[in-house]
């Protein structure tokens, strides 16, 4: 059973994402949350903290289920190819995953898209190191300018971005997603082999 914290913090994911942060009062959160209006302050201190404790939560999310995983990959001693291809399958896996609701996909790529503090604190803990790495790894495998490593990882990372964004909409079945993921592998394959 969730704890007043965790419910309040569920809800607030839940109707943030559908709403933004505007359309969301802290009535409305607590009478959904079934809590006292007090709570909101009590554990948060404020809808603009409790916000920022939902951008907390995605970036730790993140950081457990996909970048801690792929910073291990990364220290294998194995072509950069391999490499590239492993964490293109590992972030569509983690936007298709249990560890990632639709309202959690919602509001990250919707802040990504806004200039946000809460935008700002993904692309900086997030997108930003992960960028990073994936142009470096291009550049290793392909020999490609920086700005060209720039615009193939854009490339790579959008395709399956794209799916997630449709999720909602189209229910993808799981056949599907496995068919989708081959498909962005054999992208990410021919992108490398030019």
């Amino acid at each position: 059973m969730k704890n007043t914290k965790e419910k309040l913090l569920e809800n607030a994911t839940t109707m943030f994402a559908e709403h933004g942060f505007d359309g969301v009062s802290t009535r409305s959160l607590v009478t959904v949350s079934m809590v006292n209006l007090c709570t909101i302050n009590y554990y948060f201190g404020s809808k603009q903290k409790l916000y920022d404790a939902v951008i907390d939560n995605i970036i730790n999310n993140v950081q457990e289920h996909l970048i801690k995983k792929t910073n291990e990959y990364i220290k294998c001693n194995i072509p950069a190819g391999e490499k590239i291809v492993f964490i293109i399958g590992e972030f569509f896996d983690y936007l298709f995953s249990d560890n990632v609701s639709n309202s959690m996909a919602l509001i990250l790529f919707r802040e990504l898209l806004n200039t946000t503090p809460g935008g700002d604190r993904i692309y900086s803990e997030i997108m930003e190191p992960l960028k990073k790495q994936f142009v470096n790894l291009i550049i290793q495998e392909t020999g490609a300018t920086k700005q060209s490593a720039y615009i193939n990882a854009h490339c790579l990372v959008s395709q399956a971005v794209s799916f997630r964004l449709l999720q909602n909409r189209k229910h993808y079945s799981r056949e599907f997603l496995k068919s989708a993921k081959q498909q962005i592998i054999e992208n990410c394959k021919k992108i490398l082999a030019n």
